[in-house]
């Protein structure tokens, strides 16, 4: 119970302290012009602040800071002893994980100035430069100890996570391009790795996700459609760099693990984006185009296109999400015909997706009618 109460105040708290510094990031970008115009591809009327991210950077970041080096204080207080006993015991070893947390929160702090130095200078800050500080970032990480364990050899791993954390931080960047949907699809994201950690026992891991779920929810009020703030590419490159670097720091096999299929559930939780990214890129790049300028081939662009509403649009990526998700829990301790059961049961919702976006409404040859 001690534990649960811990995870629900930290959670309370980034929540609070986000929504709070909402009002701040939109003062700031209306002060230093960091707006989002409206253009041909986008649904907004009026000109929006693009700075959501820095409440949910700052809320995060605060919060976890703040829990690190309080816990040393509030384990001599006699009323916290008292009611977090057993969380507060085993947060006395957070020091061993002392760098990862370090490059965890360095890490974040340049995918934000990448993407906030990029909201704020726009094209003069080139492709280029965005891509150098999120590998930067990355090798931060690495740097630190986060990283994939699966592999034979180092220094296939430290490049394997890089790629995942460059490519993960980029297809929520990418995402970004409907109310709620990247903030949205990365609180389900959390939510479905808090389960996890949480049947695991991963105390430290369930209060990463709980902050960064609170940090996330508490801008998303605002974010919901019709937006008054966006997350600007300062916030989207961070909301992708910390969830793939969550992602490496869990676990996933454990002693009830009979494959090694539980190594699959990060790329299941994440299935969404990832395929979201992958197919607008393959189209980019067959009709000649740059990967990084934007268009209207995203998946909430084609659920829309075929009649829903963006809330519903956005709504229904979500419930996709949250349903490949879920299942990819029962990987820890499935046994080898369940675990590929899971993973079809993955495939087939990714089919659908590949449906909605691939599927053309045609007209017959009899008065137009679809």
């Amino acid at each position: 119970m001690s534990t649960a109460l811990l995870t629900l105040l930290v959670f309370t708290v980034a929540f609070a302290f986000s929504a709070a510094l909402v009002p701040v990031a939109k003062a700031a970008a209306r002060r230093f012009a960091i707006l989002d115009h409206p253009g041909t591809r986008k649904v907004h009327a009026q000109p929006t602040p693009r700075t959501g991210g820095i409440a949910v950077f700052l809320a995060f970041t605060a919060v976890v800071l703040v829990g690190y080096l309080g816990v040393p204080v509030l384990a001599t207080l006699e009323p916290t002893r008292e009611w977090f006993a057993r969380p507060l015991s085993l947060l006395q070893e957070a020091y061993r994980v002392e760098a990862k947390l370090v490059a965890l929160l360095l890490g974040s702090a340049v995918a934000f100035a990448v993407g906030l130095l990029d909201d704020v200078l726009g094209p003069r800050f080139g492709p280029g430069f965005k891509l150098a500080g999120q590998v930067l970032a990355a090798v931060i990480l690495v740097a630190g100890g986060i990283r994939t364990d699966f592999l034979v050899y180092e220094w296939l791993n430290a490049v394997v996570s890089v790629l995942w954390v460059v490519g993960i931080t980029n297809a929520f960047n990418l995402l970004d391009n409907m109310d709620g949907l990247s903030a949205g699809v990365a609180f389900v994201a959390s939510l479905v790795l808090l389960v996890n950690a949480w049947l695991l026992g991963e105390l430290f891991i369930s209060l990463f996700l709980v902050a960064f779920m609170g940090a996330l929810l508490g801008f998303l009020r605002s974010n919901w459609h019709p937006a008054t703030i966006f997350l600007g590419d300062c916030g989207a490159l961070h909301i992708g760099f910390v969830l793939a670097a969550l992602t490496l720091l869990q676990r996933y096999v454990s002693h009830a693990s009979s494959t090694y299929f539980p190594v699959l559930m990060p790329v299941l939780v994440l299935a969404l984006p990832i395929l979201d990214t992958a197919t607008v890129v393959v189209i980019r790049l067959k009709e000649g185009r740059p990967i990084y300028v934007g268009d209207s081939r995203h998946l909430s662009h084609r659920l829309v296109s075929i009649g829903m509403r963006p809330p519903l649009a956005v709504f229904t990526i979500l419930l996709l999400a949250l349903g490949i998700g879920l299942g990819a829990i029962g990987l820890e301790s499935a046994a080898l015909a369940r675990a590929v059961l899971i993973l079809v049961q993955a495939l087939a919702v990714v089919a659908v997706v590949l449906v909605l976006l691939f599927f053309d409404r045609r007209t017959s040859e009899r008065g137009g009618e679809p």
